[in-house]
């Protein structure tokens, strides 16, 4: 059983994904530490959308704006839904204007 989200994560990066997903069959899914790992090998494998992994990752940034890891992953998935040209939170709306632009 891991002890630290941080295995999983070397797994995951390696392109374990089958490692990953047995790793984390062994961890209690109560357990928030590997709530990012989740969502990443959810995203890896295909099984959750990338606008979908960046609404998970939202909610925990919300609660912790400094969750590990979160904030990178959020950034791989929008760069998957923006080239796979899909509608994203982050995408969506675009910035606001500076004052150069006005």
């Amino acid at each position: 059983m891991p002890t630290d989200p941080v295995e999983v994560d070397r797994l995951l990066d390696a392109g374990d994904l089958e490692g990953g997903r047995e790793a984390l069959s062994s961890v209690a899914a109560s357990d928030e530490r590997f709530a990012v790992v989740r969502i990443k090998l959810g995203l890896y494998d295909g099984s959750l959308p990338p606008g979908a992994a960046m609404q998970a990752l939202i909610q925990l940034m919300r609660r912790d704006q400094d969750w590990p890891g979160a904030r990178e992953l959020y950034q791989e998935a929008s760069n998957v839904a923006y080239r796979g040209r899909q509608s994203s939170v982050a995408h969506s709306h675009p910035p606001p204007p500076t004052d150069e632009n006005k």
